[in-house]
């Protein structure tokens, strides 16, 4: 029996690689180190879809944009950044609680307070997604 020609070794190598293929992969989707990676990405890609929600602590409020946050008798609605002024709503519910007043201050405030209703906040951190206050002052409960 003779050995196959040039174009015979490319056909054999070619029915391997095309054979290879699909068993390795079907091997390495059966290992659990292929499971254990597939559980980690889905785990990332769920939080990746769920949408953050603001959050209120005794010491700092995190407003994400266009979520509405009720603190104290006011409720505040971030709405951006602006040529690097901080807009956001306030209302206040004791007064009117449909109406939205509009409020600019500047990111970058220095430490300086900001009295929103009966609250008083510092400018933590700023961009255009969210907005971190430090509350400095507040009469009664949130």
């Amino acid at each position: 029996m003779s050995l196959p020609n040039k174009k015979g070794w490319l056909a054999i190598l070619f029915t391997f690689f095309c054979l290879a293929i699909p068993f390795g992969l079907t091997y390495y989707v059966s290992t659990p180190l292929s499971k254990a990676r597939f559980k980690e990405w889905r785990v990332r890609a769920t939080a990746a879809h769920t949408k953050e929600k603001s959050q209120i602590s005794a010491k700092q409020l995190l407003l994400i944009k266009n979520d509405r946050v009720k603190i104290k008798n006011t409720c505040l609605v971030f709405k951006g950044i602006e040529k690097d002024q901080v807009v956001l709503d306030l209302y206040l519910l004791e007064l009117d609680p449909g109406y939205a007043y509009p409020q600019r201050f500047s990111r970058k405030t220095n430490g300086n307070a900001i009295r929103l209703g009966d609250v008083t906040y510092a400018v933590k951190s700023a961009n255009n997604s969210s907005l971190t206050l430090k509350i400095l002052q507040a009469t009664g409960t949130y």
